[in-house]
């Protein structure tokens, strides 16, 4: 049975049962259909196959809708519950939704309206397995060893590049330079190169950034005993202990000139010497240094120098900036929403399809970091059982007036206010593919603000 198709109505009455599934055998052709008449078989019934959909009643025998409500979002947070129910009551309507329910209708009500509600929830279903089932196979399939990517989550053609670059060069000791904006995941990426050249040897980094100048050399290079004042001992230093696994050197762009030579000398010829000493050692690690600028801008901005340049730029790597990746966007929120409410102890959370537009219309300056750290901010405001959009449409209304132009062109005969209206909302649904939350965020309105627009324009 497909997961993302699938539906299980719930119901005491065998007669509203076959009517419902009547009527979504019409309205909705392609899902499939199961029905329970006893509400104490539900949770075994979704323990043994895999549904996306429960159509629930709330007035039952033996267990009410509510409780079995609280139970599937418990154990199968994936599954969404519509509730459908005779009983017209607000304060059970807004209950039902604080404990997870995905909609709420009454069974005298509209039936579109209700197979609406229904497509839309299939098609989340199916927009989040089909990114897994991407993801799963876009590692599996394509590569030689897909476990060295398994923290980076894409399913983009671009990324998949990259990986493969990096399993052709698994074989070669020769230093490689990772280069991205900040957030991009150049760690990540290091420690893939790592697992798909030396997996059993070291890893060892240093981010340069949080040292001093005097102390980069001896970090790296390590000194004997007496080699300056205070050297009461022997220190190895990371180029040592690195020994024939990978050291990642972060931040290359702040590495001293007279310490770009030593590395210069070490991808040469293996050689290096400790501060105060002058026996030279051999090293066999592989060098792998990343910067949040290409090579090319640091070597003409002279903090790289030339032979430094040239030894790194034979195998470089620019990652993409996330804005550059919105296919990867849904995946990453999901993950990111996830082990926010796993660290926080909160139940999973229903992520709203309206958020995708917004985060497309953002251009994530701090790219993955800024994603996760925003995910974490709208699971700590979350209340109910969806996800808290406000971080996110907050960013969209603060990132779009600098977009604007300083003049708009417009034509000989000037457009009403009313028609300049008519036209940015009708720009801003287009751009949100029809939602009306995402379009709302974009031009500043409350939702509710907008519908009456919309509705207001359908009646002229």
């Amino acid at each position: 049975m497909s997961h993302t198709k699938s539906i299980l109505i719930v119901d005491d009455e065998a007669s509203w049962l076959r009517s419902m599934t009547m009527t979504l055998n019409r309205l909705v052709p392609d899902a499939l259909l199961e029905t329970c008449l006893d509400s104490r078989k539900v949770m075994d019934r979704l323990g043994q196959s895999p549904f996306s959909l429960v159509l629930l009643d709330l007035t039952m025998p033996y267990i009410s809708g509510e409780m079995l409500l609280e139970q599937i979002r418990r154990q199968h947070p994936q599954v969404r519950v519509i509730i459908v129910t005779g009983v017209n009551e607000v304060d059970t309507a807004v209950r039902c939704m604080r404990k997870g329910a995905y909609d709420f209708f009454v069974k005298t009500g509209e039936v579109a309206a209700m197979a609406a509600s229904v497509k839309r929830a299939l098609e989340i279903a199916n927009l989040e397995q089909a990114y897994l089932n991407l993801s799963s196979r876009f590692l599996d399939k394509l590569l030689k060893t897909p476990q060295a990517f398994s923290d980076i989550l894409t399913c983009s053609e671009s990324m998949l590049d990259i990986f493969r670059y990096i399993e052709a060069l698994s074989v070669s000791r020769q230093p490689m330079a990772i280069c991205g904006e900040t957030g991009t995941g150049k760690h990540l990426f290091a420690k893939a190169i790592h697992q798909t050249s030396c997996p059993d040897e070291p890893f060892v980094s240093i981010h340069l950034a949080s040292l001093n100048t005097a102390a980069v050399d001896d970090t790296l290079f390590g000194h004997v005993k007496g080699a300056f004042a205070g050297a009461d001992s022997h220190r190895a230093g990371l180029v040592r202990s690195a020994g024939n696994g990978v050291l990642f050197i972060d931040g290359i762009d702040e590495l001293p000139p007279e310490v770009q030579g030593k590395l210069v000398t070490l991808v040469q010829t293996g050689e290096y010497f400790p501060l105060g000493s002058d026996r030279s050692l051999q090293s066999q690690c592989r060098v792998v240094c990343a910067a949040s600028q290409p090579l090319s801008d640091l070597f003409e901005q002279g903090r790289l120098k030339e032979d430094l340049y040239y030894r790194l730029r034979a195998h470089q790597i620019q990652l993409p900036p996330l804005r550059e990746r919105p296919a990867d966007l849904p995946l990453l929120l999901s993950h990111f929403v996830h082990r926010a409410c796993d660290d926080l102890e909160k139940a999973p959370l229903q992520i709203d399809e309206a958020v995708f537009p917004l985060l497309k219309a953002y251009p994530f300056p701090g790219n993955v970091r800024e994603l996760e750290a925003l995910a974490y901010d709208a699971v700590s405001r979350s209340t109910g059982a969806a996800l808290c959009l406000d971080p996110f449409s907050s960013l969209v209304r603060d990132v779009s007036p600098s977009t604007v132009p300083d003049r708009l062109v417009f034509p000989a005969e000037l457009p009403t206010l009313a028609q300049v209206g008519d036209l940015l909302i009708a720009e801003a649904m287009s751009r949100t593919a029809g939602n009306q939350s995402a379009a709302a965020a974009l031009l500043g309105l409350s939702q509710p603000a907008l519908s009456r627009r919309l509705a207001k324009g359908k009646a002229e």
